[in-house]
């Protein structure tokens, strides 16, 4: 979540060029368990972004997943303790 801001902020920082049609990067909103409030009492909250950003959220979730799938699969490589296969 912290990079996901990060990359926001940088976004803002250095706009990229404005879209040509802002009908191409529609406003996508969902229902979302935020931060601290997760549970089965507390009412999810309604969290709204551009299409774009939520791609990049989607982009940045995947490649973290991975990488935790990576590690999982040979703890010793990722440290660079590992041997090699022979």
């Amino acid at each position: 979540m912290l990079v996901f801001l990060g990359l926001l902020a940088s976004a803002a920082a250095n706009p990229a060029q404005p879209a040509a049609n802002p009908a191409s990067d529609p406003v996508v909103c969902v229902r979302q368990n935020v931060g601290s409030e997760v549970g089965t009492h507390i009412r999810p909250k309604k969290v709204c972004r551009k299409q774009s950003d939520w791609d990049i959220v989607e982009r940045h979730t995947k490649e973290t997943l991975q990488s935790i799938n990576d590690r999982g699969n040979n703890p010793g490589m990722a440290q660079g303790h590992g041997s090699s296969p022979q």
